[in-house]
């Protein structure tokens, strides 16, 4: 079973700037996600990556690394401080992206943290249930493999960001291309077996398909990363970067598969200011055995 998990949690948060005053009142909090650091805001009284540490651990990991900006305060400020307190079933541990310079790149400076064991790839700002993190922990040994959500079991405000994702093509229960932001994301109709277990597959017809960034990754893929061309830039004005995407695409071209799991269930987003409200309000109907655990532990403190 893999131990290892790598959070990624590097990024600007550019898209969250916008009136997030709005959102986020508490001064600490609001410093953090000015930096970038948009998992440090508040839920029910706990950061929104503690949820996620909380999954992992209910999955049976025990080894977590988190790719943070070099000048992180809070998250190293937090976890120095209280981890293995709150969370004494893992090892908790840093990796430091020195330019925000893309995915691939961010998965690329965990490498002393992987050392050439298959190892869980996710985003900090997403929250994946414990079932599917497992689904990666128990995979085909020797082989990547990822999630891929059906949009059938989307809230309504995640598959509203549907133009925002990667969509996929998958065969026979393998990936076959994944297209970042497509505009035509009905398009991508996939009918095929996708895997649910390593022994059991169930059929879809005419679903999309997108990329949520739950990954398995076997350590060859690190090349990949190491050896992806920067993309062309997606704004004016703006440099592309080292995107996960692209790292996937060489190292299938490189003859590297990926086996494919099927979910169809929604994922919480935080992405923009205006998902706080939507992702408080998930949480506190959905997550309170969380919110539970979570006091719990902070009691200790």
């Amino acid at each position: 079973m893999i131990g290892k998990a790598v959070i990624l949690a590097a990024g600007s948060a550019s898209r969250m700037q916008e009136n997030v005053e709005r959102y986020v009142s508490n001064r600490e909090e609001l410093s953090a996600v000015k930096k970038g650091e948009k998992m440090a805001v508040n839920f029910s009284n706990f950061p929104f990556l503690d949820f996620q540490i909380l999954n992992l651990i209910h999955s049976g990991l025990k080894d977590i690394n988190i790719v943070l900006r070099p000048d992180d305060t809070f998250f190293t400020g937090h976890y120095n401080k209280n981890g293995k307190t709150l969370f004494p079933e893992v090892s908790i541990s840093y990796s430091f992206q020195k330019i925000p310079d893309g995915t691939a790149h961010a998965v690329l400076a965990a490498e002393k943290f992987v050392y050439g064991e298959r190892f869980i790839v996710l985003n900090g700002d997403n929250n994946y249930s414990v079932e599917l993190i497992q689904k990666l922990l128990n995979s085909k040994a020797k082989y990547s493999s990822m999630v891929a959500f059906d949009t059938k079991g989307f809230s309504k405000a995640t598959g509203e960001k549907l133009r925002s994702f990667a969509v996929l093509r998958t065969h026979n229960g393998k990936l076959k291309e994944i297209v970042e932001k497509a505009q035509n994301p009905e398009k991508f109709i996939n009918c095929d077996l996708l895997y649910v277990t390593n022994t059991e597959r169930v059929r879809i017809d005419n679903r999309i398909l997108t990329n949520m960034n739950l990954w398995c990754f076997a350590p060859d893929f690190m090349d990949a990363c190491r050896d992806v061309k920067r993309h062309g830039p997606r704004k004016e004005g703006k440099s592309g970067e080292f995107e996960l995407p692209d790292a996937v695409k060489l190292l299938m071209q490189r003859g590297g598969e990926i086996i494919v799991y099927y979910a169809c269930e929604d994922v919480l987003d935080l992405t923009n200011a205006e998902d706080i409200e939507i992702v408080e309000e998930s949480i506190n109907k959905n997550l309170i055995d969380k919110i539970l655990d979570l006091k719990k532990r902070y009691t200790r403190l």
